[in-house]
């Protein structure tokens, strides 16, 4: 498997192609089978190591839970992708992973890194604390530079087997408000056409 994302730090939305960017300077370059998650602040591609298994492990619930893991092992024909209900544990479900895992939290706006210890998968992070980017490939966090500045001191940072990253990440930053004021002929308070959130 092979997973590469972003989070913004600074409230801003991830784009697609961003995403879409760092997976095509994968090895394997860009596979046509691919699984895309955008929420917001947090983004993530992922697509399977061989041409057999096609189906991109990613999972989420209706509580906006993500999962990126490989838990199964492979087998030849279609695989189904794991239910995120037992892996909602958290830090438990990195650990039990075979190998690297990605956990979003968008209620806790919290975003889980794992990396087993006996995984030979790497997991690469950088951050110029704007942007937080991360994948399997360094050419994948290099492809992120344009759009996160990658560049001046920071490096990329490799995660150690056995080692959970756990990274908080701001709220979205809410769009202006747009204020509606009214005529001399009007009479009444000015009100925020900005729905309530």
């Amino acid at each position: 498997m092979t997973v590469c994302g972003l989070a913004r730090l600074d409230g801003a939305d991830v784009r697609r192609a961003a995403l879409t960017a760092m997976l095509a300077a994968s090895a394997r370059g860009l596979p046509a089978a691919r699984g895309v998650h955008l929420d917001g602040v947090f983004g993530a591609v992922t697509a399977a190591d061989t041409d057999d298994d096609p189906t991109p492990p990613v999972a989420d619930d209706e509580a906006g839970l993500v999962v990126i893991a490989d838990l199964e092992p492979r087998s030849v024909g279609p695989r189904r992708t794991p239910p995120v209900a037992p892996l909602v544990a958290g830090r438990a479900a990195c650990a039990a992973a075979r190998t690297i895992t990605v956990v979003w939290e968008p209620t806790r706006c919290r975003l889980l890194l794992a990396r087993p210890s006996g995984t030979r998968t790497e997991m690469i992070t950088w951050t110029d604390g704007r942007v937080f980017a991360f994948g399997t490939e360094l050419d994948q966090i290099r492809a992120a530079g344009p759009v996160a500045g990658l560049g001046g001191g920071s490096r990329p940072r490799w995660l150690a087997r056995g080692e959970v990253l756990a990274v908080r990440v701001p709220a979205r930053r809410r769009s202006q408000r747009l204020v509606v004021v009214p005529s001399r002929a009007t009479t009444g308070l000015a009100r925020d056409a900005a729905p309530c959130q």
